[in-house]
């Protein structure tokens, strides 16, 4: 008897399944960058690729040892329990939609072939590429007119102008060039393609600080804090201490010379001048420093008549805006902003005991026996996101969380060594 495969096992091949993979999650970056319809049908696709018969029960095995993907689904289901109590039902259902992608993302790259250096360096690289198209289309008006943030006060972004989840993700590749050069020795690079990370870290860089996004800028030069002190471990003090005194020297020299980031802390040394006066009928007038303030206080106040059960996922916004219009009705309804802290927003969504399962969330990537210097940046990251932004309120921002904490945690690991297996 002959023992080739059969059915659909012979032409749907694992080697196939690892290249649709790749091939998906490049698209997925371009949908997220592009069209929200391209990055929904790529993770469609990445979904049913999970399924090749051949490589289903190991994957099934990792879901389920994977405490991660186990807090992963049970954030979800305290979003889907919270529908019981949330009065607006339309809005909590397009928060699950929004939220779906905790159920089926850890299943579907929970078993990917990142342990090959050839699959590694193909997806990694065409993610760069896509982001590399995203910078550019960003910057293109600047180019055109270099007065254009004379007018603006930031450039226009891809992911329908969500320029703080972009700069995050930018954020987040500068990690795969860190990446390609930890690597080095072990598996060579090219001279040429050294130039080009080091060319796209440098235009990341640049573009990070040019669009001026708060968030965006405190989580890079965090990142570059942790690879600095990874770096000089075990060196002498003195050089680690002049490696961060370098590090916060050159932040503030930016923040002196570039137009953008001045501007941007005019804004906010004005408006703490305007929240500090307590005058009310000038809080309308503001844009950022303000309304972020008042949505913890607004928060604060409900999350302290509702500890328990929160106010239901559907009516956070709807509960917010009785507070907004009653208290703050100058306030414009665009700068009513939900809580900018995504530990205060599920909260107040589901209550502070379920809300702990979010915390279980975030932490869990640093209890695996994979964990390395990439899951752990990944951790400080996203967590000083949650703690400045509704970081996991949008289909955008649960993408970049999801995707690049999965990644990471599917890098191969020398238990031996205690580094990243290459």
């Amino acid at each position: 008897m002959s023992d080739s495969p059969k059915g659909i096992t012979a032409y749907w091949t694992p080697q196939l399944q690892e290249w649709i993979l790749s091939v998906s999650c490049i698209a997925m970056i371009t949908g997220m960058l592009f069209s929200r319809a391209l990055l929904s049908f790529s993770m469609f696709i990445l979904f049913l690729n999970t399924f090749q018969p051949d490589k289903l029960k190991q994957t099934w095995v990792m879901l389920k040892q994977s405490r991660f993907a186990t807090c992963c689904i049970l954030f979800f289901l305290t979003y889907i329990v919270s529908g019981l109590w949330s009065a607006d039902t339309v809005n909590w259902a397009m928060l699950i939609k929004i939220k779906l992608p905790f159920i089926f993302l850890p299943f579907a790259l929970l078993n990917t072939p990142f342990g090959d250096e050839r699959f590694r360096r193909i997806t990694t690289g065409g993610i760069l590429m896509v982001l590399l198209m995203g910078m550019l289309y960003s910057l293109a008006p600047l180019i055109v007119d270099s007065h254009y943030l004379d007018d603006n006060l930031h450039l226009p972004s891809p992911m329908e102008g969500d320029y703080i989840r972009f700069t995050m993700a930018l954020v987040f590749g500068i990690q795969f060039v860190f990446w390609f050069f930890l690597i080095k020795k072990k598996s060579p690079t090219s001279r040429l393609i050294s130039v080009l990370l080091v060319l796209w870290a440098l235009l990341a860089t640049a573009y990070i600080h040019i669009q001026a996004a708060k968030s965006g800028l405190l989580c890079f030069y965090l990142l570059l804090v942790v690879f600095a002190l990874s770096l000089f471990k075990g060196k002498k003090i003195w050089i680690a201490v002049a490696g961060l005194l370098l590090i916060a020297a050159i932040g503030a020299t930016v923040v002196l010379v570039v137009p953008s980031l001045k501007k941007q802390v005019d804004m906010v040394t004005r408006e703490q001048e305007i929240w500090e006066s307590k005058d009310a009928a000038k809080f309308g007038a503001t844009s950022t420093f303000v309304p972020r303030l008042l949505s913890y206080k607004i928060a604060a106040s409900l999350i302290a008549q509702y500890p328990v059960l929160g106010v239901g996922a559907g009516d956070v916004k709807l509960e917010m805006d009785k507070v907004y219009h009653r208290d703050y009705p100058r306030i414009p309804v665009e700068a009513r902003l939900l809580p900018h802290n995504q530990f205060i927003c599920t909260a107040l969504a589901v209550g502070i005991p379920l809300s702990l399962v979010l915390v279980a969330m975030l932490v869990a990537p640093m209890f695996d026996r994979r964990r390395n210097i990439f899951t752990v940046s990944t951790f400080l990251v996203s967590l000083l996101g949650m703690m400045i932004e509704p970081a996991l309120e949008t289909q955008y921002a649960v993408f970049v969380y999801l995707f690049f904490t999965l990644f990471w945690l599917e890098l191969p690991f020398d238990k031996e060594k205690g580094r990243v297996a290459i």
